[in-house]
């Protein structure tokens, strides 16, 4: 057989061949960038929601709450102040639109106080010294507010900033509790 007859038939075997694989690359790089183009956020959300957070029941003295709904604000002394300033703004707003609503606010922070003279908030914050519910939740970063349902499972979470619309987050909430 001739060269060129060879050539001839096994040239569209061999870009079938060609264009089959750089078909499958692509693929493999849309897959890989969806799942990339996922925000840190977004993949920490998948990975706690239904979790349930079982040190909670250890930081909360109050054993009246222990099988309500409630919505936790998390925060160490390491977090931008703005941010947990944030996250006290929209607990604050979420408790004054109604009262009944379980919130705490959790920290690790050595200045308490100053964080509750600065935000005005006059509730009892707790202390998490030993930051269990971080340890349990493999030290999420915070800021993070956590919506814990009846069980103790997580059903919601955001994580606030200084641009952050707490309006936003405060619908969110509040359609999450309202199920």
């Amino acid at each position: 057989m001739p060269t060129k007859t060879i050539i001839t038939l096994f040239f569209p075997l061999f870009v079938f061949s060609c264009n089959h694989n750089q078909q499958k690359n692509i693929k493999d790089k849309v897959d890989l960038t969806e799942e990339s183009a996922k925000s840190t956020e977004e993949k920490l959300h998948d990975r706690f929601i239904n979790k349930k957070l079982e040190s909670i029941n250890e930081i909360l003295s109050d054993r009246n709450t222990i099988d309500d709904k409630k919505i936790l604000l998390i925060y160490t002394g390491f977090d931008c102040q703005s941010c947990v300033d944030k996250g006290y703004l929209i607990l604050k707003s979420i408790k004054s639109q109604d009262d009944n609503q379980k919130i705490f606010i959790i920290s690790t922070n050595a200045n308490i106080g100053g964080d509750q003279e600065r935000n005005e908030f006059y509730d009892f914050v707790f202390n998490d010294k030993q930051e269990l519910i971080r340890t349990e939740l493999k030290f999420i970063y915070t800021p993070v507010i956590i919506v814990l349902d009846k069980e103790n499972r997580i059903v919601y979470l955001d994580f606030p900033k200084t641009n952050t619309k707490e309006q936003d987050i405060i619908k969110q909430i509040e359609k999450v509790i309202s199920k």
